[in-house]
């Protein structure tokens, strides 16, 4: 079962399952997919009358673009530092929309076998704003391309969805968890796949669709047609890659609950297993595609 919301509420109250990290994740997750809480739809849409079919997905492409090598990045005082997969030289950005208004820091980088790291320091002002809202979803922009990150996180067992999950395997789906409410409420899901090459650096796919369903008690609705028990999920996949590239996946569901006709949001990571972390009992948030 995945979080559950009241419904005439703002506050989530299901059980959120919580996954100890091993010191390798902890150091390379993702963290949020792309524009994480800025990019949500304008109002909840018309829910789908019943699962449509998956669709492909390769990884793979773009991996010579910019890339977090680590998305979950701490605020130390004024300072924090980003490390970047990446080749070449210029100048970056970070913001954080919503929370600071304007730059939270700029500087300039310049990447050497692959990698750069990059020291940046905020204002005085700016920074006491992102310690009283951290962690904040921040941006740098770079190259020409924007990346999506926790800034102000602290070291601890990331959380995911206490269902849903990605199974990485000669067949690799992204499995949609299973959300409910404690009412019927309309929500939008999207679902992500950041995707790590083995030179590092996490890269994102999907399409940018959001899906419209119904949340009830026992689920989505649309996942248990005439009442059934057992749910069937929206599937994303099959997910294929380079056969032998050693690439790491981990999978993300967004979700907005529209409550009252406001736009409540969360995001997490799934489970990279052949079932929910709940269901296993334990679980890994990384798997390897063959």
């Amino acid at each position: 079962m995945s979080r559950t919301i009241a419904h005439g509420t703002v506050a989530l109250i299901g059980l959120l399952a919580m996954l100890p990290a091993s010191p390798a994740q902890a150091q390379t997750l993702p963290g949020p997919p792309p524009r994480a809480g800025l990019d949500l739809p304008s109002a909840p849409g018309t829910a789908l009358g019943s699962v449509p079919a998956g669709t492909p997905a390769t990884l793979g492409a773009g991996a010579s673009a910019p890339a977090l090598v680590d998305g979950n990045v701490t605020l130390s005082g004024r300072r924090f530092s980003l490390v970047l997969a990446c080749h070449g030289r210029g100048r970056l950005t970070v913001t954080a929309p919503g929370v600071v208004g304007g730059t939270v820091a700029a500087g300039r980088y310049r990447c050497a076998h692959g990698r750069a790291t990059v020291r940046l320091t905020a204002g005085r002002t700016t920074a006491g704003r992102l310690e009283r809202h951290a962690p904040v979803t921040a941006q740098v922009t770079l190259a020409h391309t924007r990346l999506t990150f926790l800034l102000g996180a602290h070291r601890s067992a990331p959380a995911f969805w206490t269902d849903g999950h990605l199974q990485c395997g000669p067949q690799s789906f992204l499995v949609e968890p299973d959300f409910t409410t404690r009412a019927p409420t309309e929500i939008s899901t999207r679902g992500w796949i950041a995707w790590e090459p083995a030179t590092g650096g996490w890269h994102w796919l999907g399409d940018g669709r959001w899906d419209a369903w119904t949340a009830t008690a026992t689920g989505i609705a649309q996942f248990h047609p005439g009442g059934a028990v057992q749910p069937t999920p929206w599937t994303w996949g099959p997910i294929t890659a380079p056969a032998g590239a050693g690439i790491r996946a981990v999978g993300v569901y967004e979700i907005v609950y529209w409550v009252g006709g406001r736009p409540v949001y969360r995001w997490e990571y799934v489970n990279a297993g052949t079932t929910g972390a709940a269901a296993a009992g334990s679980g890994t948030l990384a798997c390897t595609l063959p």
